[in-house]
């Protein structure tokens, strides 16, 4: 009988001892202050994991882990040994895929996907530097499409530097087009065509530097013009004063949309 009490007491020191060591292996820095080796991080006044994974010489190297705080994964990044690349996937809560994506050290970097719960994609993005730079994608969800694989265009449109720049179409589940138009360095400019769900056109808007400018018509859905309004630099002109200034542009040979 003693015996095995000698046993058990032994075990649980060697249990302690290993867990001593263990917990001893982890979280550390060197004489340089960098982290080195296995680190896990919980919550603040918390036991429950945040992230978990390994740094080398104060970087982090191979797969890290993020947690919700009920334990489920938030997130995995996979960093490139050789280089500032890293591959990210993010995790809603209830464990669907919501965004995937590159990072180049630690801004977005190249086409990031985000997904709907239901598994459908619900736009896709480009970045450079970390900011917006190229095509942005959103598409149609489970309203349009049944099948989560396939990718039904909502609408496209191009960004410079952050800020939505070029042209942009928006589409009908059908693929007709609902509306299309133009940004210049985020604002919007030119001619924008809203059309009716038959395809013709249900308005053509006219904006300058981001603000209503110009005649703005309206059509009914067999082309036919049912309205006209007039704008100038965001003010809608109506009335006598209307008139005084169109005929203000006609002896000057300028176009209301100018």
């Amino acid at each position: 009988m003693n015996f095995i009490k000698l046993n058990i007491v032994l075990s649980l020191m060697f249990l302690t001892s290993s867990f001593t060591i263990l917990f001893s292996q982890i979280n550390q820095v060197d004489s340089q202050g960098r982290k080195q080796g296995k680190w896990v991080k919980t919550y603040a006044d918390s036991d429950d994991i945040r992230y978990e994974g390994e740094f080398k010489d104060d970087k982090p190297v191979g797969k890290f882990v993020y947690y919700y705080p009920d334990n489920s994964i938030r997130s995995i990044i996979k960093h490139d040994p050789n280089s500032d690349r890293s591959e990210a996937y993010f995790y809603h809560p209830s464990k669907e895929l919501i965004a995937h994506g590159i990072y180049r050290g630690k801004e977005k970097d190249s086409v990031w996907s985000h997904f709907l719960t239901t598994g459908h994609y619900s736009y896709t993005e480009t970045y450079k530097n970390g900011v917006l730079h190229g095509e942005r994608i959103t598409y149609y969800g489970q309203e349009a499409v049944e099948d989560p694989e396939v990718k039904l265009v909502l609408r496209k449109a191009n960004y410079e530097n952050g800020k939505p720049h070029g042209e942009y179409v928006e589409y009908f589940a059908d693929g007709l087009i609902k509306g299309k138009g133009q940004y210049v360095h985020g604002k919007l400019n030119g001619v924008i065509i809203k059309n009716h769900a038959n395809g013709n056109i249900m308005i053509k808007e006219r904006w300058k530097n981001n603000v209503k400018h110009g005649w703005w018509v309206s059509y009914d859905e067999s082309g036919k013009e049912d309205g006209r309004i007039l704008y100038r630099n965001g003010t809608l002109m109506e009335g006598k004063q209307k008139d005084e200034y169109l005929e203000k542009l006609k002896k000057e040979g300028v176009s209301p949309n100018k």
